[in-house]
Order: structure tokens, then C-alpha cells, then sequence
């Protein structure tokens, strides 16, 4: 298993992990919505100081497009129906293999991803396919300061 410090990339899903899984609609102008935490937003901006930052997920509202735009990260993998064939893209793009990935997840699809990369951490309230194929299982739930604990992790390499 790769140690958090090793870590050269970390992905994530974004439903379920940066958020609580929750959406409202907000008319046929906004579409769907959800929460974010700052506080993750501002862990994500410091690890991507020191990391390559890329989510991987099947979320594309605008919502999510104008959160991880604001964040400044790569959104050419928001919206991916197949993770692992996105895995693979962005894994050629930035020349890093799967095995020095981190990636977050919480759902049934982010099953084979968590089971590819070299560190799989799922959300502590993840979908239980996700939580036996993750490596570790996180204390933090779905869009409550999970980022915060992947960086405290890997500044610690707890």
C-alpha cells in the first residue's frame, strides 16, 4: 500500500466525498446543487501546492464545474461515465502510475479506482463495495472536512 507521503497525485469523487450526497434543485437556470465545505477547498488548495490535484468523477452540473474551476484544478475528468478508463487518461497525461495515486471515493463505482490506485481511501459513510475495496476507511464522512483528514494524513503519513 502507498504511504500518504508518497503520494505523487490524489483524485477524488466529488458526490459523496466533497459533498454529503445531497442535491437541490435550483430551476431550470442553476440545475442541481450542493454543498461544499470551505475548509476542503482550502486543504485542496494547499495540497495542490504540493501535488498534482485531479478530480475523477461522473458529477459535471454546474455546481461542480464552478467549484473545482474555482479551485483551479483540472476539470477534464468531470463528467467521466467510465473511472477506470479516466484513471488510466489522466495517469498518461501527468506520466504518473496508478500505483502512486491517491484516490477518494464513496460510491459503487468508484469500486475498481479505489482497487487500482496505490492508496484507495473511501468516506467513512461510503457505499459498502467501496469500503471493502478501499485500502483505508476514513473517520470523515461525505462532505464533512474529508480533504482535511487526507491532508493531515499526508502531512503526517498517519
Amino acid at each position: 500500500m502507498l504511504r500518504f507521503a508518497d503520494a505523487e497525485l490524489l483524485s477524488f469523487d466529488i458526490d459523496g466525498t466533497l459533498t454529503d450526497a445531497t442535491t437541490w434543485w435550483a430551476g431550470p437556470e442553476t440545475g442541481w446543487v450542493q454543498r461544499y465545505s470551505v475548509r476542503d477547498g482550502e486543504a485542496l488548495l494547499r495540497i495542490r501546492q504540493r501535488r498534482i490535484v485531479v478530480p475523477l468523477s461522473r458529477n459535471r452540473t454546474k455546481a461542480a464545474v464552478s467549484r473545482m474551476e474555482g479551485l483551479g484544478l483540472d476539470m477534464r475528468w468531470l463528467g467521466v461515465q467510465d473511472k477506470i478508463t479516466g484513471l488510466d487518461q489522466i495517469c498518461r497525461e501527468y506520466g504518473i502510475a496508478p500505483e502512486r495515486v491517491c484516490f477518494v471515493g464513496d460510491g459503487f463505482d468508484d469500486v475498481p479506482v479505489l482497487r487500482r490506485v496505490g492508496l484507495g481511501c473511501a468516506v467513512a459513510d461510503a457505499h459498502p463495495a467501496a469500503i471493502e475495496a478501499a485500502h483505508l476507511v476514513l473517520t470523515s464522512r461525505g462532505g464533512h472536512r474529508v480533504i482535511e483528514e487526507i491532508e493531515h494524513r499526508m502531512l503526517t503519513n498517519a
